[in-house]
């Protein structure tokens, strides 16, 4: 921009002029200070302007950043609840069949272990009684081990599928931590900017109140400075934003319908 170039060249020989005179020269001293005055004068418009983008652009990201956050919230219910009926319901299931032939299969197994015990004392005679009982209820028991262990699949199957459909939208998602990691960064430089300006500031009220609008001048220009980094840092945190909106659509189309 034009003005901004004729600023800057203003504001260069406002400074090359103050270090020169050491202010022993009240003439153009007089001078600087004229023209420091209309730089400051010329230079307000375009801080007021870049202020009220900053202004603009920290109330978008702000409203932008709350709907990702809603939104990602959003998606990380659902992917507790995929499958989870179906995966509820099996665990019962499965709880309740192991109890109901949990009495079955205890005197099954330890029908085995008296057979063995009594075959180490070749006691043939209690080992053939304790054989019969257990073969009449093996049908039984390995029916019910059958009917536990189908149940346990179901269940283990069940988990597996909700493991695959979680991990296609949370790989979906994955950039986002990424881009949430630049925009921590470039919310510490927004962070630093925001104090130089602050002390800038400072300095250029406390030199109005002085009378000393050189100094004024060039305070003035650093408040701008830090003002124009501030939009410059908030226009990429914007972006990340956007582009974190933009995949967190994407990974909601992954979700089971």
């Amino acid at each position: 921009m034009k003005w901004r170039s004729s600023i800057k060249l203003l504001l260069l020989t406002v400074i090359t002029i103050s270090l020169m005179l050491g202010g022993y020269r009240p003439t153009y001293a007089a001078s600087s200070w004229d023209a420091a005055l209309s730089g400051i004068d010329a230079m307000y418009d375009g801080l007021t302007a870049v202020q009220t983008l900053v202004k603009q652009e920290s109330l978008e990201i702000s409203a932008l950043r709350k709907k990702n956050n809603d939104a990602l919230a959003t998606i990380n219910a659902k992917l507790k609840v995929i499958d989870q009926a179906t995966i509820t319901r099996l665990t019962q299931e499965s709880e309740s069949l192991q109890r109901k032939h949990a009495s079955l299969l205890e005197e099954y197994k330890s029908l085995g272990k008296q057979v063995t015990a009594a075959k180490k004392r070749k006691d043939k005679k209690t080992a053939d009684l304790l054989e019969l009982k257990r073969n009449k209820l093996k049908p039984a028991a390995t029916a019910a081990s059958a009917e536990i262990k189908a149940k346990k699949d179901a269940l283990a199957a069940a988990k597996k599928a909700k493991t695959a459909k979680v991990k296609v939208v949370k790989d979906a998602l994955t950039p986002v931590q990424t881009l949430k990691k630049q925009i921590t960064a470039e919310n510490k430089s927004v962070a630093a900017a925001r104090k130089h300006l602050s002390a800038a500031d400072k300095r250029y009220k406390a030199s109005v109140k002085r009378g000393d609008a050189i100094v004024a001048a060039l305070e003035l220009k650093t408040v701008y400075d830090q003002t124009k980094a501030i939009h410059t840092s908030l226009a990429k945190v914007y972006d990340w934003e956007k582009q974190i909106s933009r995949i967190i659509t994407n990974a909601s189309a992954k979700l089971p319908k």
